[in-house]
């Protein structure tokens, strides 16, 4: 009942949007700037340019917000865009670059001990996991990410990357595996340097 509601709220902010309503822009783009810039970071590597690839794709989804035909949910259709405009940026760039500063957010200070061991054990496991990520291919990363962060089902994740069913099935097999590697490399790493 909540998603019908969210969908009924994006579907009137889109029409309002489509008839110039700012305040509509405003909703459509505060709902989805922060996955778009997931997505966008995770094909670019580099903060600028996902930053310059989420407002290229905004300006681009605003203009031909009259051409969704609502075939899709408008979420799948932005993130389309977003992750279109991305790709053109990354082969536009010369040389990729890797950010290495992507570390999770700071948690807020904790008030008992245990509250704060559970804060610190999470940001490790976030920190281990986004540096897993950030070792797999570029698709791999985007496929796992819109899969389990942002709860995508496999039609959804098709339409935006515009890919076929098997070979987003095969991604999601293989990213996790090849994070799984990962992990166990780092978490392995990690244990020798400590020793």
């Amino acid at each position: 009942m909540a998603t019908q509601r969210e969908n009924k709220q994006v579907q009137d902010s889109w029409s309002k949007a489509i008839r110039g309503d700012i305040n509509s822009i405003a909703q459509l783009v505060n709902t989805y700037k922060d996955f778009s810039y997931t997505i966008a970071m995770s094909v670019v590597a580099n903060h600028e340019d996902a930053e310059e690839v989420v407002q290229d794709a905004f300006l681009k989804a605003f203009a031909s917000l009259n051409k969704f035909r609502q075939a899709s949910k408008f979420s799948t259709w932005l993130y389309r865009i977003v992750y279109n405009t991305a790709l053109t940026k990354r082969k536009n760039r010369r040389m990729p670059t890797i950010s290495m500063d992507q570390s999770p957010a700071a948690e807020e200070e904790a008030t008992t001990e245990n509250q704060g061991w559970d804060i610190l054990k999470d940001t490790e496991r976030k920190k281990y996991v986004a540096l897993a990520l950030g070792r797999l291919s570029v698709e791999d990363r985007l496929v796992l990410t819109l899969h389990y962060i942002e709860e995508k089902n496999i039609a959804e994740i098709c339409e935006i990357l515009g890919a076929g069913k098997s070979a987003i099935k095969m991604r999601l097999l293989r990213g996790r595996k090849q994070l799984e590697t990962e992990l166990a490399l780092l978490l392995n790493q990690e244990t020798r340097n400590l020793l």
